[in-house]
């Protein structure tokens, strides 16, 4: 069934497939690229190179989230990337996801042109947030933490503070570290929905992203990836980030390739690994796809898709490779 998501008067609908949103971190200290693009002219000539590559989507972040990051004071989050959000306003027309979970940044960005808010506590790490953005027309992409989920699990020991304290009793809490991570997520986002409406925010106007890398086994975010129809049964639309994923790497290194950022071949490889997921998570039905190379990502997306989509496909009979251009006859 095709699920729509509004945000200001603009519609996403699942049927058109698969998006492809760029990461712009205007941070000092993210993960894999922090530093790189960390003033306003960086951030955002970067975020118009992604939008030429074929971004059609970007999300602009200012406070780096990764494990063992230290947490930004809300002003300096919105020092960061209001000038980045009202020049690209004025320089593009593709939609703009701001990722943060604090309310005062999520307000301060609404002003300055931002079309949707990336909350990755999904409106729990923040008790102002569901009402700041159901007063706007933005959108709100609600991510299940398992972090706030599960506080105990080794998992989320390694990441820094989201909030959230009190918003589900401890029993709760148990039952959360006990369930199949994919009830476990259903039971969490479920909550995130509650707060939403509770705000003013509809179902339209609400996207929901599996949290994979966050606090998660090797097979638990696997198994949320295969999953995912989860989350369009539970009558919305997706929105993934499995770039440059520890995991990924995890995977790769095993089976003996070079993951070594240092080298060339290394950093590539990383990239890679993730753009195969891109083609995995577009056929299972990924309507965002948040990446930090588009070049990457946009042909496995594409083949992802046309999985996805290969009952309205033409049933063309293909003609036979040249011997020119293939050994195969």
């Amino acid at each position: 069934m095709q699920k729509t998501f509004n945000y200001k008067d603009k519609t996403i609908n699942s049927g058109d497939g698969t998006i492809i949103c760029g990461i712009v971190n205007v941070t000092p200290d993210s993960f894999s690229d922090g530093g790189r693009w960390y003033s306003t002219d960086k951030a955002v000539a970067h975020a118009l190179d992604l939008i030429k590559q074929g971004a059609g989507m970007l999300d602009i972040g200012g406070e780096s989230t990764r494990p063992g990051s230290t947490p930004v004071d809300a002003q300096e989050e919105i020092d960061r990337i209001v000038p980045v959000i009202r020049e690209l306003k004025q320089r593009t027309d593709v939609p703009l996801s701001i990722d943060t979970w604090k309310a005062s940044v999520a307000k301060a960005a609404i002003k300055a042109g931002a079309d949707i808010i990336n909350d990755i506590t999904g409106f729990l790490g923040d008790p102002g947030m569901a009402k700041v953005v159901g007063a706007s027309d933005a959108g709100a992409i609600l991510m299940f933490n398992p972090v706030i989920a599960r506080p105990d699990h080794p998992g989320s020991k390694i990441f820094p503070s989201f909030g959230g304290e009190g918003v589900f009793s401890q029993e709760e809490i148990e039952k959360m570290s006990t369930l199949p991570i994919q009830e476990s997520m259903r039971f969490y986002l479920s909550r995130c929905v509650q707060f939403a409406h509770e705000g003013g925010v509809d179902d339209d106007r609400i996207m929901l992203d599996p949290g994979i890398g966050f606090g998660l086994t090797k097979r638990e975010n696997l198994l949320l990836i295969r999953d995912l129809h989860i989350l369009r049964d539970m009558g919305y639309c997706t929105f993934v980030g499995v770039s440059r994923k520890r995991f990924i790497v995890n995977i790769l290194e095993e089976a003996g390739f070079n993951l070594d950022p240092e080298t060339e071949v290394g950093h590539e490889n990383r990239d890679l690994g993730s753009a195969a997921l891109t083609a995995i998570a577009a056929m299972l039905g990924a309507d965002v796809i948040r990446v930090h190379t588009v070049s990457h990502h946009r042909m496995p997306s594409v083949i992802g898709n046309a999985v996805r989509f290969s009952d309205s496909m033409k049933d063309l009979n293909l003609k036979q490779y040249s011997t020119k251009n293939s050994d195969q006859g």
